[in-house]
């Protein structure tokens, strides 16, 4: 057996794991880096190496004011920076996947990487995991398009930068892997693992190098005293789920809160760091990543009902931080709630039952992934991360029993994680069916229709008979005077008139028939007109420009676009690829009348950007990629901005009719 070194999907397979030597490379120095500057800034704010001995030996007004100063650092440099820097990071990258192909601005790391540290440095209760994430995808995402690759590459490199970061910051590559692929991408083929792999591989052998191969904490050792201990690992499973969904409650419940409060985004940081801060003073432990207390707790330095209180305060203080403008992660805060969680479930047994229950910090260790795995939905990651820091076997019996306990708790009760919930609340729904999120990419004013047929507000009822019975349409439009939109009616509606036509004609007039409140937005997106299209019985809807009527979207031409797009992204992981690699003018016809196609491009198009083209509204065309000759051959996966030059060849997709018009130039 011979490698076929010609086959195109292969040589971009093994150019992708090059990149992701690179990619693991620079996201190792990067996690590095990151963690100095966290240390940095906590020495800079809090004049000590422990932000819990700080509190205890300063004044209490600066253990309020600390977190306010940070926060007031953060807020300009997020609102004004990058806005996507805001809050733990994986939901942004997330999106970035679904939506643009995981094209990620590359000031995100520096803004990311100085904010979050800051907020951390400051005594803002969250983690550290979260920003390291977004700042290596986003390092993986430039990476990926300095080097032109194709958007299926580049997600995949972006999956690959969000896993080096998390196995750095652990020192758990496998971890760092499975996260990427179980949270980000769903999809475990070999072509996109073994990238996420390499990167996560090189990234923790490059932390190792420059700070050593330790654990991230000081992890017991493990013993299964008793098989009466599954029962006690069951309870903790079941209650780290109940403690994960009320983290996302709460969160999400103060984000709500945040967003209500009419105050400048500039200010509600400082807010929340002022609340922040009075917390801390009783309870100094939720400052910063936390690290320091799972220590305690793991080496069972921790009481009870201290244990107890701190997985409540954690939540409040963690999503304080988020909820009013904070940059961080949300992992370490699940880590901790684990921590305290197996604390207090361990304590209790182990109090009672010394000879038969291994000690608090064991239950701890199981907790801290239990959560996790609840909070994020990822029980695998949880898993193999709370492993990789034991290296010890034993623990996974009541380690897989907790996380899975812990998963089907919260899928059941709450079905969203506590990254995909941040996405629902924006109409994003994170599946491995991403077909869901189609539509909201389409603007409604490029489906705008101008056949249809209007009415008069005024018009008595025995016209509008006259003209609908004969008439084309099945759904009708009713404006004023000055066209204003006043509502529509169907066909169906005019039936019951019929037969008294001539008796309801002097006092029914069009306003009467009209049913208000089924309309659209001239920036509206098509998910939205489906919605409209699924609970009403019309074909077309009304466009609103400025408040006044512009146009129908027809129910015909949505379902349209969406069967389009579907074949559109169906074919163009297999096809395109095989196409773009090819010399010759190819073209492969769905039999739908929607076609894929390679051509020269047209005169018309030269020295023009595909924004001002605007092929997809006018003429329902995709351009999926350019080929140019010269400098040497490229393929370049097209932004709005790319200019279109003399002797390049474009890859296209879209109705045969229009491809057609396009290359005779009956269409310019």
């Amino acid at each position: 057996m011979k490698l076929n070194l010609k086959d195109p999907e292969f040589n971009e397979h093994i150019r992708l794991t090059l990149l992701a030597v690179l990619v693991g490379l620079v996201a190792g120095f990067a996690s590095i880096l990151f963690k100095l500057m966290i240390q940095f800034f906590q020495n800079f704010f809090w004049r000590a190496e422990s932000i819990i001995s700080a509190v205890a030996s300063q004044p209490w007004y600066l253990t309020i004011l600390i977190p306010a100063a940070g926060a007031l650092f953060i807020s300009p440099l997020i609102y004004y920076g990058a806005r996507e820097a805001k809050g733990h990071g994986v939901p942004e990258i997330m999106e970035s996947l679904v939506f643009r192909g995981g094209r990620i601005r590359t000031k995100v790391v520096a803004i990311k990487a100085l904010a979050s540290s800051i907020c951390i440095g400051s005594g803002g209760s969250v983690g550290r995991e979260g920003p390291i994430v977004q700042i290596s995808s986003t390092i993986a995402s430039s990476i990926g398009r300095l080097f032109r690759i194709q958007e299926r590459g580049l997600r995949t490199l972006v999956a690959a930068g969000a896993a080096a970061g998390i196995g750095a910051t652990f020192n758990a590559p496998i971890a760092g892997a499975l996260f990427a692929v179980e949270v980000l991408l769903g999809e475990f083929g070999v072509y996109s693992f073994s990238p996420i792999i390499v990167a996560s591989v090189i990234s923790t052998l490059t932390s190792r190098l420059v700070t050593g191969d330790f654990a991230a904490f000081t992890v017991p050792k493990y013993t299964l005293i008793s098989v009466w201990e599954i029962g006690p690992y069951v309870l903790l499973g079941i209650v780290s789920g109940l403690v994960a969904i009320l983290f996302i409650k709460v969160l999400y419940f103060f984000e709500d809160k945040f967003d209500d409060l009419r105050l400048h985004p500039l200010i509600k940081p400082i807010l929340g760091g002022i609340l922040i801060g009075a917390i801390g003073l009783q309870f100094s432990q939720i400052f910063g990543v936390g690290y320091e207390s799972i220590d305690a707790c793991l080496t069972n330095n921790l009481g009870l009902w201290l244990a107890l209180g701190l997985v409540f305060v954690k939540i409040l203080s963690t999503s304080l931080t988020l909820g009013s403008g904070g940059s961080g992660g949300i992992f370490a805060p699940s880590l901790f709630l684990g921590a305290m969680t197996g604390n207090v479930i361990g304590s209790i047994f182990h109090q009672y039952f010394p000879s038969s229950f291994s000690s608090p910090g064991a239950f701890s260790l199981v907790g801290m992934g239990a959560v996790v795995a609840a909070a994020t939905h990822a029980p695998i990651t949880a898993i193999i991360i709370i492993f990789e820091l034991t290296n010890d076997y034993k623990i996974i019996l009541p380690l897989m029993l907790s996380c899975i306990i812990a998963s089907l708790m919260t899928v059941g009760v709450h079905k969203e994680s506590i990254y995909t919930m941040k996405l629902k609340r924006r109409g994003i729904i994170f599946s491995e069916g991403r077909e869901v999120n189609i539509l909201k990419s389409f603007s409604v004013k490029d489906f705008i229709s101008h056949d249809y047929q209007l009415f008069n507000n005024t018009e008595r009822v025995g016209k509008i008979i006259d003209q609908a019975i004969g008439s084309k349409h099945h759904s009708f439009q009713i404006v004023d005077s000055e066209n204003n939109h006043i509502g529509c009616f169907a066909l169906n509606q005019l039936k019951n008139l019929l037969e008294e036509k001539d008796m309801v004609d002097s006092f029914v007039i069009a306003q009467d028939l009209a049913v208000t409140d089924i309309k659209l937005d001239y920036e509206d997106n098509l998910e939205k007109a489906m919605k409209i299209f699924g609970r009403t019985d019309v074909a077309e809807i009304a466009v609103l420009q400025h408040g006044k009527f512009a146009g129908v979207v027809k129910r015909k031409d949505v379902i349209e676009a969406y069967n389009h797009e579907i074949i559109k992204r169906e074919a163009a992981a297999g096809l395109v690829q095989r196409m773009k690699f090819t010399t010759d003018m190819q073209s492969f016809d769905f039999g739908t009348g929607y076609k894929f196609m390679e051509i020269d491009a047209p005169i018309a198009f030269w020295n023009k950007s595909l924004k001002e083209l605007d092929l997809k509204a006018l003429h329902r065309i995709d351009v999926l990629f350019i080929k140019r000759k010269y400098p040497p051959q490229t393929i370049t996966i097209p932004s709005g901005n790319e200019v279109i030059r003399k002797g390049d060849r474009l890859i296209i997709a879209g109705p045969e009719v229009n491809i057609s018009e396009i290359i005779s130039g009956k269409r310019e």
